[in-house]
């Protein structure tokens, strides 16, 4: 089972899912020790941008017991640089996990290479 340490240990796990093709909007749900309980596709866009309601995220972050989450998305054009619409939707799920008492703990944008990490940037977080 994969421990995250880091947003670099998150990233190792999901450049494996990167799609040059259209944006993804992921899932890693985490136990207690930091060890991933499941990667999800939650949805798949188009070239530059992708849809994601709160309410398909937390019901897996339910279903799989989640103590802990970290949510994703890819960025084609390899500039993994937040748009405002990032940090807009960043700040709305922050507040849903914090009623919902499921924390997320960062939200990484990557590419195939690199990728930008809100905690580390101390963006939203």
């Amino acid at each position: 089972m994969d421990q995250i340490c880091n947003a670099q240990s998150a990233f190792l796990i999901l450049k494996k899912h990167f799609n040059p093709d259209c944006e993804e909007f992921w899932l890693l749900t985490l136990n207690t020790q930091l060890c991933i309980l499941n990667t999800t596709l939650l949805s798949r866009g188009t070239l530059n941008f992708c849809l994601v309601h709160p309410r398909d995220l937390f019901r897996k972050a339910i279903v799989d017991n989640a103590y802990q989450i970290i949510i994703a998305h890819n960025h084609p054009s390899l500039c993994v640089k937040p748009t405002a619409a990032d940090i807009k939707l960043t700040k709305r799920l922050k507040k849903i996990s914090k009623l919902i008492e499921i924390p997320i703990i960062d939200h990484i944008i990557f590419s195939s290479e690199n990728y930008f990490s809100f905690k580390e940037n101390k963006i939203v977080f």
